[in-house]
């Protein structure tokens, strides 16, 4: 799976929490294997930050939106099958993340618009509770590690 991510800024602050909100629109190519075709995968997301000084800045984020896949991949409809359900293309999206700032875990000033992070994406139909997906159980995840620069 390879992704890009655009996050346009909407505040810095939330019920007076000092949270980093973004809308977080993406494009995700999972790559074809013996088991599944290739696919893209279409998000918009809000993502908030919280950003912490442990010595280096580091950020926690969570992102909640939706998510179009234009070819269901083979974790999904296996998952699916053995339930006996449906697959939809359309699911709810999330996504957690823990990032450090690169400059500072580097000692480099200029690298201060850098991060490298772990992130969860994650596609689920909510469990059976939202008709928009069809009442289903189950989705997927995938691990990832990612860079990411602030313009």
């Amino acid at each position: 799976m390879t992704s890009f991510f655009y996050g346009h800024p909407l505040t810095d602050e939330l019920f007076g929490l000092p949270l980093d909100i973004y809308l977080t629109p993406g494009l995700v190519h999972h790559w074809s294997s013996d088991v599944q075709s290739s696919s893209t995968e279409y998000v918009v997301a809000i993502k908030a930050y919280y950003t912490f000084n442990w010595p280096t800045k580091w950020r926690f984020g969570v992102a909640e939106g939706m998510s179009y896949i234009d070819n269901i991949t083979y974790i999904e409809a296996t998952e699916m099958e053995e339930k006996g359900y449906t697959p939809s293309n359309l699911l709810n999206y999330l996504d957690f993340s823990v990032d450090v700032n690169v400059g500072d875990l580097f000692n480099q000033k200029d690298w201060e618009n850098m991060w490298v992070g772990y992130s969860l994406h994650h596609r689920s139909a909510i469990f059976e509770n939202a008709s928009q997906f069809g009442r289903i159980k189950g989705g997927s995840n995938y691990n990832t590690i990612y860079f990411q620069y602030d313009f």
